[in-house]
């Protein structure tokens, strides 16, 4: 076999384990919007940290499934209503975050066709 089928057939391998996390990474989007005192905001905060000093409120959690399913929780104030100005924020990070989304599967729709073009040039 020849060097350039070996070199494909490799590229090929290593892409469909790539592409099987990221099909596990991509199975459910998940947003979350968090409220602080401006003097806590901090550069590096991860969801540990966050759960870990407390120093951060969870306002709004959106999940999105591929199939589509989604489960929502929206902020609310002390009369009930739902908070404006945080769920229109949480909204547009949602939209984004799909957008986000849809380029990737785009994007990884496109190379694992090239992959199998390639793979099916050099006769793998």
């Amino acid at each position: 076999m020849s060097e350039l089928q070996d070199a494909v057939k490799k590229y090929a391998k290593d892409l469909a384990g790539k592409l099987n996390n990221f099909v596990q990474d991509i199975s459910t989007l998940e947003v979350r919007t968090y409220t602080t005192p401006a003097d806590q905001v901090a550069i590096d905060v991860t969801e540990e940290k966050i759960k870990l000093e407390g120093k951060a409120t969870l306002r709004a959690y959106t999940a999105i499934s591929l199939d589509g399913d989604a489960t929502v929780l929206a902020p609310t104030d002390a009369a009930g209503e739902i908070t404006q100005s945080i769920w229109e924020l949480h909204q547009a990070t949602v939209k984004q975050a799909l957008d986000n989304r849809a380029t990737m599967i785009k994007t990884m729709g496109d190379a694992a066709a090239a992959a199998l073009k390639a793979l099916g040039q050099a006769g793998g």
